[in-house]
């Protein structure tokens, strides 16, 4: 049972200062929460927290606290192990942008995993039709298969609520989530009778399986996701329908971090027959709401229903049809024609367009953790150099830029940490700052000089920069960066266009000195993006970026449960960053959601970021 609209409001004004502790407590006794959920409230709380609701809007840190984010929903794991609370230092903090509930359960919910249609009287049956870009480079979730196409096959350990907006995260196949009162270990308790899609029953050993591949891969598996969990130092099953995670130190995003749509689980029977390595294996069983029917390559894919779906009420659809539309434009005309049901991200004129219709079409902008960003290889010269580096950053016009592709896809003026989280920098701050400002005069001149100082005072010929086939990054955003480039230090930019699926492959092994790409974390704390792409051997480094002040930052961040020190520590972080940038940053996105009024079960006007996810509750009106 999801939170009602009265308890999230009741949320909404606690953490924003507007309830006392006492008033908060009387609320949530009339909607019939139980004292001892109360008491978790409360004590992973400490008092009330502010939350942000825009990127520009700065947040205060409470010493201890869970910061605005998806909430644990876990009553079962409540009595014994408060869900994210430290026994003696705090309150674990997990991140996300502008989430509104602050802690754990749902009042009188037995299994709040068990998901339902938010939407009375749901109807079954059914095809919806998702338009997105659907081609993917392998088929291996944890390897860079697209995860938005694959996920739907899959369920994991935990994730975020369709029905109330995303806001709290739930159990998926862990039935029971306790939590060590030092944080340092996890404990799942899976659901019994789960089978994957060939039969087979899920276990702990299957969890075990898919989570050591990813955090400790073998011999020649390439795990993408395994700096995700440096915190994580064993998985182990305690027995056939129990995993527990061991942990060096606690984690502030554990949970959060593994709602991510790449953390499908795979069989261990599956993983052993191929050698752990599942990129050319079309499609391995997941246990998911739906099952793989057909590929149509760079056209479509066709799912069905899954008839043994642990969760007997779900899905309501017969069949998902996922669209090749790889133009934003063709996205939302898709949708505005009838010719597709639901887009994660359309052009702003047929977004535009969609507003005006509200009849028969719904839209929602929310805030994603993708960024527009131009990776350097630092292996390449002259990139070596952190002064070209920082002079080809400087002179980027950011803002320009933004503007240039505001009829595309919304890009936020934002830093290194993502926007909306309580550790970003206020959009107005950055807007005075070095390399962000609109005015470029003092920029330039200060880019020519490390320029000169490199050894390249008349500028730089022959560098390629890499970018996707994707209409707009190769006609507007690309040759915008080789024009600034140009005018500004004099680099001769050559572009090299290729499909979008394939530029993780290109960037695996090294063979760019600069590509246009939109990397992303899971969540809006910058520990992910940090472990993944900027630290040393980070697994999705793939320019070689090295900076071992950057790393100890870092590190020490990860161990900090106390907000207002890990806020100051990624301000560090950030300052270095733009003294030494690993790429030419451009910015955070927001996406602009589309959809037919009939789409119901996904309360998407609700969401408070954007997941391109999964869509079990989903049916058609």
């Amino acid at each position: 049972m999801p939170l009602d609209e009265r308890a999230l409001t009741i949320f909404d004004q606690f953490q924003a200062g507007q309830l006392s502790r006492r008033r908060f407590v009387r609320h949530l006794v009339g909607l019939g929460f139980a004292g001892s959920t109360i008491a978790l409230f409360l004590a992973a709380c400490g008092g009330a927290v502010a939350t942000p609701t825009t990127a520009s809007q700065a947040s205060t840190a409470p010493t201890v606290g869970i910061p605005p984010t998806p909430a644990v929903a876990n009553p079962a794991a409540a009595p014994t192990a408060p869900a994210t609370v430290a026994a003696a230092g705090g309150t674990p903090a997990i991140a996300t942008r502008a989430a509104s509930t602050i802690v754990a359960a749902t009042p009188a919910a037995s299994d709040p995993g068990i998901l339902t249609s938010p939407d009375p009287n749901p109807k079954r049956g059914g095809t919806l039709r998702l338009a997105f870009g659907v081609t993917t480079s392998n088929y291996d979730l944890q390897q860079g298969a697209t995860a938005s196409v694959l996920c739907h096959l899959y369920s994991q350990l935990v994730r975020l609520n369709l029905v109330d907006g995303l806001r709290t995260i739930i159990p998926d196949v862990a039935k029971k989530i306790d939590i060590a009162p030092d944080g340092l270990s996890y404990t799942f308790s899976l659901r019994s009778g789960v089978q994957f899609h060939d039969g087979a029953s899920l276990t702990a050993d299957d969890v075990v399986a898919t989570y050591n591949r990813m955090i400790f891969p073998p011999q020649g598996i390439v795990s993408l996701l395994k700096d995700r969990f440096a915190a994580v130092t064993k998985v182990e099953a305690t027995d056939p329908l129990t995993v527990k995670f061991t942990l060096n130190q606690p984690s502030p995003i554990l949970l959060l971090v593994m709602t991510d749509t790449t953390q499908g689980i795979y069989s261990k029977k599956t993983l052993e027959a191929n050698n752990n390595d599942l990129r050319k294996v079309q499609v391995a069983p997941g246990t998911g709401p739906f099952m793989f029917k057909a590929y149509k390559e760079s056209e479509k894919w066709t799912f069905v229903k899954n008839p043994n779906y642990w969760n007997k009420d779900l899905p309501y659809l017969d069949a998902l049809e996922l669209i090749h539309a790889a133009a934003w434009s063709d996205r939302g005309t898709a949708i505005l024609t009838s010719q597709a049901d639901l887009s994660w991200n359309v052009s702003k004129e047929t977004f535009d367009e969609g507003a005006r219709r509200t009849d028969t079409i719904k839209t929602n902008r929310v805030g994603n953790f993708g960024a527009y960003q131009v990776i350097i290889n630092a292996r390449v010269k002259p990139f070596d150099d952190a002064r070209v580096r920082r002079a080809t950053n400087l002179v980027l016009n950011k803002q320009g830029l933004i503007q240039a592709y505001s009829t595309q896809e919304q890009i936020d003026l934002s830093r290194w940490v993502p926007h909306g989280g309580v550790f970003a920098t206020p959009r107005d701050t950055i807007a005075t700052l070095p390399g962000y400002r609109a005015d470029k005069t003092q920029d330039i001149a200060d880019a020519k000089k490390l320029l000169a100082d490199a050894g390249f005072p008349d500028g730089i010929p022959g560098v390629e920069l890499l970018c996707a086939t994707v209409a707009p990054q190769a006609e507007i955003l690309a040759p915008g960066i080789q024009d600034q480039l140009k005018r500004t230090l004099n680099i001769d930019i050559k572009i090299r266009v290729a499909e979008r699926s394939l530029l993780v492959e290109d960037e695996k092994a090294g063979k760019f000195t600069l590509v246009l790409d939109t990397p992303n974390g899971p969540i809006s704390d910058f520990s992910p993006i940090g472990n993944t792409y900027f630290k040393t051997g980070g697994s999705q480094n793939f320019g070689g970026y090295s900076n071992t002040k950057f790393d100890a930052l870092l590190k020490q961040s990860d161990a900090e449960l106390d907000q207002a020190k890990r806020k100051a520590m990624m301000d560090q972080m950030q300052d270095l960053l733009d003294q030494d940038p690993p790429w030419l940053f451009i910015g955070y996105t927001d996406h602009l959601l589309m959809w037919r009024a009939n789409v119901k079960g996904l309360a998407l006007d609700k969401r408070v970021q954007l997941e391109w996810g999964r869509v079990d509750t989903g049916w058609l009106g």
